[in-house]
């Protein structure tokens, strides 16, 4: 038999993966309840496989490949997304069963998952240079700005004489870059595209989309009838 293909991107391991987990996010309560089910799938309390209620089970070649880097990942890397968890959980990255997991909260939204499926798959590339969760993380924060979030695209979108953003110009841009708008300013604040003081602005800034206005009509009096109080208008650009 031919010696098998290793996957893109991906730095051939000659060795058995230890079960255990890598990077955990989120605040302290949600950290100890991702170290909670993990503990409990080593017990057998639950299963990832096959997929069932517990989780929905995916493959994490594409945002390997996403991510660009040639690095030393398990061969076999996998998404779950756990339906039965609390809202304030995040996710967490772990070895288990001679393959690399990243755990998410299935409720979490569209670009919160695709933020955090990134970060936490660049974690299992990354953790046998950095042992420590804390450098963990930024490592592959940094891995994760540089592939979703590049710094031309990311400077299209400020300068420092920006004052203020619309809500609507706020989702435009998470829809740009398909990650959460706080992610955004992050990664511009990083590049010192902004300042201090217009990160902490823009922080305060919801994303909303613009509410559609009902639509007029004329009444027979020749008046424009229409509920004007609901209409809103959020203004586009800087």
């Amino acid at each position: 038999m031919g010696k098998k293909k290793q996957p893109e991107n991906q730095v051939p391991i000659d060795f058995r993966l230890q079960d255990r987990t890598l990077l955990h996010l989120g605040q302290i309560a949600a950290q100890r309840d991702g170290e909670r089910l993990f503990q409990g799938l080593l017990a057998g309390d639950w299963l990832l496989e096959p997929a069932g209620e517990a989780a929905d089970v995916s493959s994490g070649q594409d945002i390997i490949r996403q991510l660009g880097r040639r690095l030393p990942y398990p061969e076999v890397v996998k998404v779950a997304q756990l339906h039965a968890v609390e809202t304030e959980f995040v996710g967490f990255s772990a070895l288990f069963q001679n393959k690399g997991w990243v755990f998410l909260n299935a409720k979490a939204n569209d670009y919160e998952r695709c933020y955090y499926t990134a970060l936490l798959t660049a974690s299992l590339g990354l953790y046998m240079s950095y042992s420590q969760p804390d450098a963990l993380c930024q490592r592959s924060e940094k891995l994760v700005f540089d592939a979703l979030l590049p710094e031309s695209e990311v400077q299209s979108f400020f300068h420092r004489g920006i004052t203020k953003i619309s809500s609507s110009l706020a989702v435009d841009i998470a829809d740009f870059f398909r990650v959460p708008f706080p992610i955004v300013l992050k990664r511009a604040l990083s590049l010192e595209v902004i300042s201090d003081e217009q990160y902490r602005n823009f922080m305060t800034v919801k994303p909303e989309r613009p509410v559609k206005a009902r639509p007029l009509f004329v009444s027979k009096s020749g008046e424009l009838e229409g509920d004007f109080d609901d209409e809103q208008w959020i203004g586009g650009g800087f």
